[in-house]
């Protein structure tokens, strides 16, 4: 059956699970902080600049999709971005790691961080069941 086969680890739940400095150096070379992992490294996430010329519009298209953004967030976005790597890139050079804030693997890491961290928020009231 096609999508069956997991060919990766589960990312649904990555999300703030290890800190910036693991996610840029398993980027960078997989086994020395997963030894035997077969990932390949990404080297041009260290060396590609990040395109931002069309946050605008993805953003507008994921409104148009569906995605709960406020319409204000549209012409915001880029600063949010900037303002989030800057944050990724400070925590990284806390580390002893000097990274460039407009390349792409500061952009991975912030994928990274967030992914499944919706799953970890506060949990909801629910219905008590108790008779």
């Amino acid at each position: 059956q096609w999508g069956s086969k997991r060919t990766g680890p589960d990312l649904a739940r990555v999300g703030a699970k290890y800190p910036d400095s693991w996610h840029y150096y398993h980027m960078l070379d997989p086994t020395s902080m997963s030894p035997g992992s077969l990932m390949p490294a990404y080297p041009h996430l260290f060396t590609d600049v990040l395109d931002t010329t069309s946050t605008r519009s993805k953003v507008e298209a994921m409104i148009t999709l569906g995605v709960p953004y406020e319409k204000e967030f549209v012409d915001q976005a880029n600063a949010h971005l900037s303002a989030q790597s800057a944050k990724i890139v400070a925590e990284l050079k806390a580390g002893g790691i000097d990274a460039l804030q407009d390349r792409e693997i500061i952009a991975m890491i912030a994928y990274l961080q967030r992914i499944g961290t919706d799953i970890k928020a506060a949990p909801g009231k629910t219905a008590n069941i108790a008779k």
